[in-house]
């Protein structure tokens, strides 16, 4: 379990007027930190929870390979807007 990326891809609803994630999700993913990206998101995915178990950088895109990445500190779950067909990579 050490390095790995939970991606979960999701539909937020709205409940009193806050966005909450939706279970059960769409889809589900582990990559490895510094492994290839994930498999391009589902038609109708709009919000992904991501977890990760070691502090590392992510990038989303059609093709995604690191260049743009952005740190994602580890333990806690972040959620993130994206577009259908997207992927998301991890590397260190």
């Amino acid at each position: 379990m050490a390095n790995e990326l939970t991606v979960l891809e999701l539909n937020p609803v709205v409940a009193y007027g806050a966005p909450v994630r939706q279970m059960p999700p769409r889809g589900r993913q582990v990559l490895t930190i510094g492994g290839g990206a994930s498999t391009a998101f589902q038609r109708g995915t709009t919000l992904v929870s991501i977890y990760t178990t070691t502090a590392c950088n992510i990038e989303f895109g059609t093709a995604p390979d690191g260049t743009n990445k952005f740190p994602l500190p580890a333990g806690v779950w972040h959620d993130f807007g994206v577009m259908p067909n997207h992927k998301v990579i991890a590397v260190a």
